[in-house]
Formats: structure tokens, sequence, C-alpha cells
């Protein structure tokens, strides 16, 4: 008997204090937008095969947030019965191959323990359109328990997500934000100070350092490694040196310019992900240089293109599938009540060296 009122109880408690006092319905939604109560179901149902213009859909979703109002799916089924389905939301989806290289390894280590376990995936790429539907499906009782890709601090949604009492697990961050939910991460620290110090290993003194966003969990991690790293060797660090980049070959190749122009300027680079790696490793071809023979490069991350660069890049191989296991098994284990609420786990990293980085000559 306890097995099964467990989760109809979280389910009363996500739905607790969304609906307004007075009636609202469907048919409340489709006269205030002028449509018929069927293209309101088909909306707020994620029903395949209804043509509803993306304005319409827009509207439909605000006026359901604005009015509280979600379909009460939960309450249709028979009693005792789960949805056993998990949800997967990338809050920032970039346009880059590499980036959908760690996402897709992520899913691809959920998906694994997921269907083993029984459980279907349902899977969120953020837009505005989007984050609606997920909070549709958190608040209905359609998702027994999400896996968010990324959370940042200052992420809005994450605030609603947990404040909405579903079980949650974070993947590629060891920071729970004051949330209830398991966090699953790479020892990017380590990572870090790994990649710096093979760098000072072969030789160098002068090491740069591309990174991103140091509010961001994962470069501020990376940071501190590379500056771990030079401290141990005793090498000062040059602010000159260091590079603020927004995880863009783009931007890596614009950084890497400047730090080639300075008048002493870098005899390496550890980049803070292997799609800075690849800008850095272009700019410096373009600036007439050879690598590793006059700057070394490093990339973070383990992408299996570094394989194919010209030279092969020297990475760090962050474990993406096994993060997404991690989560995953982690996540069902809350829902199933067999382990603390709130979990965070660091998992190793593997330092690759290709011929990017062999000793400086």
């Amino acid at each position: 008997m306890q097995a099964t009122e467990a989760p109809n109880t979280a389910k009363e408690k996500r739905r607790k204090g969304r609906r307004p006092s007075g009636r609202v319905t469907m048919q409340t939604i489709a006269e205030r937008v002028g449509v018929s109560q069927a293209t309101v179901s088909y909306v707020l149902n994620n029903k395949p095969g209804a043509r509803v213009s993306a304005a319409v859909r827009a509207e439909i979703l605000r006026l359901a947030r604005e009015l509280n109002y979600y379909p009460n799916e939960a309450a249709r089924r028979l009693a005792g019965m789960r949805s056993r389905t998990l949800g997967i939301l990338q809050l920032y989806v970039r346009h880059s191959v590499l980036a959908g290289w760690w996402s897709s390894e992520i899913m691809r280590g959920i998906a694994d323990i997921g269907f083993a376990q029984g459980y279907h995936l349902m899977i969120y790429a953020m837009s505005e359109d989007v984050r609606e539907m997920c909070l549709n499906a958190v608040y209905s009782g359609r998702l027994e328990g999400l896996i968010i890709l990324a959370p940042y601090k200052d992420e809005p949604l994450l605030k609603e997500l947990c404040d909405a009492d579903i079980p949650l697990a974070a993947v590629g961050t060891q920071q729970v934000y004051g949330c209830k939910m398991v966090a699953v991460d790479a020892d990017n620290e380590m990572g870090g100070y790994l990649a710096t110090r093979h760098l000072i290993e072969q030789g160098h003194r002068r090491i740069a350092h591309l990174h991103g966003m140091l509010s961001i969990p994962n470069a501020y991690d990376r940071y501190q490694g590379y500056l771990r790293a030079l401290q141990e060797a005793n090498l000062p660090m040059d602010p000159d040196l260091l590079a603020l980049t927004d995880f863009s070959e783009r931007g890596a190749y614009e950084a890497t310019q400047r730090l080639l122009q300075l008048p002493n300027p870098p005899t390496a680079i550890f980049a803070a992900n292997d799609v800075s790696a690849i800008g850095a490793l272009r700019a410096a071809k373009d600036a007439g240089l050879h690598v590793p023979e006059d700057i070394a490069i490093i990339g973070y991350d383990g992408a299996p293109i570094t394989e194919l660069t010209e030279p092969p890049l020297s990475t760090v191989q962050q474990p993406a599938a096994e993060m997404g296991r991690t989560a995953a098994r982690l996540l069902i284990e809350v829902i199933e009540g067999n382990t603390p609420v709130e979990q965070v786990v660091k998992l190793p990293v593997e330092l690759l060296v290709r011929a990017s980085s062999r000793a400086k000559h």
C-alpha cells in the first residue's frame, strides 16, 4: 500500500498551489484565444499531427501558464498507475557539432539506464514553447523525474522546477543551487590541473588559458585547476595570458590571435573545451606557426573529432556517457525512494596526450 501512495502524494504536492480558485478548463482557454477546444487539447497534450501556428501555440501555452492550468493526466490514470517517464531538459542549445556530441553522449547514457529500468524518455531542447511544454509535463504528472543538462545558477526555470516538488537530477554541475536534486559532473578542477601540469612537464612556462565565463561552474573549476598547476610549479599567473571566450571556435580563434600578438606570446595554450582548442589550432596555423614545435595546444572534453585534427589534439576526456548513466540511475533511485534526495557525484577525467602537445623544442 505504501508503494502506491507515495507517487500519488508527490503528484498532489506538485499540483498544490498551481490552480486558481475559479474553475479553469480547456474551453476557458479556447474562448480567450479564439480557437477550438480541440486545438487547445492538441497543444497542451503535445499531440502529434496538429497544424497549429507557432503564434497560436505560444499564446495557448502563455495563457495556460498565466491561469495556472495544466491538464491533469495523472488523475485520468487508474489509481496506482505511473507514467514511468523521465524528462531530459537541455537548457542551452549550442549550434556546434562538438557541443551536440557532449549532449548526445549524456543522453545515450541516460537512455541506457532508463530503458533498462523500464522508463520512457521525453527530450526538451530549450525554446520558449518548449519551456512551457516542460512545465506542463511536470505539473500534469506526465514526468516522474527530470534530468537537466548543464544548468546555470541564475536560470529562472531552475527555481520554478526546484519549487515543483519533482525529483530532479543535473548533469554538468557540482552544485545543487539550494534544490533537492542529484548533481553529477566530471572532476573539472582536476582536469584543468592535469592539462596544465602536462604542458609544464613539456617545458612550457608561458601557458595561456582560453576559458569561458567564470560564473559558469565548469569554466571556473577548470580555471582553478590551471591556477593550481601554476602555483605548484612556482610559476606566476600572468593576466595577459588569460583570454575569455564564449566556448566557440570563432571566439577562441580571435582570442588566440590577440595572444599571439603579445610582445611575449605564450608557448602553450590550455583551452577549456575542444571547440576552443580547434579554434586556437586554426589561429596558430593561420599565423604561420607549427603545432607543437612553435606552440602546444590542449583541449578539454574528449570529443572524437580531436583524433582527426592535424595534428591530433591532446585533450582531457570527460566520461559523458557515464555521467548520463549515473544521473539516470540515481534519479530512478530517488523516484523509488531508495537514496537520499540530495547527492553530488564527481566522476574522474582522463588526460589524453597526442601530437599537439609533445615536448617543446
